[in-house]
């Protein structure tokens, strides 16, 4: 009777670390992240100064990478300008989350909502000058004007949150 149970248990865990999330959201077309590895854009040289401290703060930033017909890249940075290591901690896996609103400041999207977070401690290191990148890509929103707020889920930390106004075409 036992092994039935842990049996049972087991594939219940499994089930639920399954990729069912992707799946649905490319089924529904909901935006989606990136993975939050790519520091620079593609094809551009950083700019003098782009990787120096110049200030004292944490400063976030969101701009649109990419748009075509449907689709549109955006990424949310943030860059340590201070002279010390900063570590952010998370009381999930969750590091980030956003809303979409369209142009009458009705809500249409809010990340957290269709996803699922490992519950565990977690941080996040960046050094002196250097930057946390996350991209996101927004699809299948109808052609129109929306506004994109992103913030840090830290906990015990200033949430970093950036908006953006931006064009579906």
């Amino acid at each position: 009777m036992k092994i039935w149970f842990v049996l049972l248990s087991m594939i219940v865990f499994l089930a639920g670390c399954g990729s069912t999330v992707d799946k649905k959201e490319a089924e529904k077309g909901a935006p989606v992240m990136g993975d939050g590895k790519k520091n620079e854009k593609r094809g551009e040289e950083p700019t003098p100064g782009e990787h120096g401290i110049i200030a004292g703060s944490i400063e976030p930033s969101l701009k649109v990478m990419e748009e075509k017909k449907g689709m549109t890249l955006l990424r949310y940075e943030l860059k340590n300008q201070t002279e010390q290591v900063k570590v952010v901690q998370f009381k999930s896996g969750q590091k980030f989350d956003y809303t979409i609103k369209d142009k009458t400041g009705k809500q249409v999207y809010q990340y957290s909502k269709d996803h699922m977070f490992i519950q565990v401690l977690s941080k996040l290191q960046i050094k002196q000058g250097e930057s946390w990148v996350q991209d996101i890509m927004v699809k299948n929103l109808e052609p129109g004007t929306y506004t994109i707020t992103i913030w840090l889920t830290a906990k015990d930390a200033p949430k970093y949150e950036k908006s953006l106004t931006f064009e579906m075409k």
